[in-house]
């Protein structure tokens, strides 16, 4: 009988920096590919809109290049990039500080629609978890962020953070608090109980 050929198993994330650190092109676009959306997906969660989203993805993704060097495997790549990407966010939520805030003028059209149907309702409902969650401190939403969207343990979150997992735990509670309070009215038509598990659920539909 014939032996099976060997199944290829696929690259680590720590192999393929390893190899794009000493020059490998391929190596990165590798990385890049695994983790454009996942990167994408939480720059938009901490971002105004799609394409700020973007601009953090590609200045997240140019800045992991440069820096290649200073990741020595002490933590796993994702966590390093994770850490990189929110690096970004924040910075760029801290200079959107002096600029006007967003205009509600789409959000208050929707909600006076009177013939407004379930998809409106919907993308109603996004706007209106994004609103909340953007008037929430960035400390606080990126370790909501974190702990309730992307799933990561405080241990995890604390890393990416720089702080310790207590510290990411009252966050992220603080952050939960201030979410509800904003979206009571949401949460109450959405679950006759209330509470953090219906809040969970309306944070977890945001994109």
């Amino acid at each position: 009988m014939l032996a099976a050929d060997p199944i290829e198993r696929p690259l680590s994330d720590e192999l393929l920096a390893e190899r794009a650190r000493q020059g490998s092109r391929g190596a990165f676009v590798a990385l890049v590919s695994r983790y454009e959306r996942r990167v994408f997906r939480l720059a938009r969660r901490m971002s105004r809109n799609d394409a700020d989203a973007e601009e953090i993805t590609q200045e997240t993704f140019l800045r992991c290049f440069r820096s290649l060097d200073s990741f020595h495997g002490d933590s796993r790549f994702g966590t390093w990039l994770y850490r990189v990407a929110m690096n970004e966010a924040l910075m760029r939520l801290r200079a959107e500080r002096r600029r006007p805030t967003q205009s509600l003028e789409g959000v208050q059209a929707l909600a006076g629609d009177p013939s407004a149907d379930d998809l409106v309702d919907d993308k109603r409902l996004l706007e209106r978890v994004r609103e909340a969650l953007g008037r929430i401190d960035e400390a606080r939403r990126a370790a909501l962020v974190l702990r309730d969207l992307e799933e990561l343990s405080a241990e995890e979150a604390g890393e990416i953070l720089g702080v310790s997992p207590e510290t990411v735990r009252q966050r992220a509670h603080r952050a939960r608090l201030e979410l509800c309070a904003s979206l009571a009215d949401v949460m109450s038509a959405h679950s006759p109980r209330g509470g953090r598990g219906a809040g969970n659920a309306t944070l977890r539909a945001v994109p």
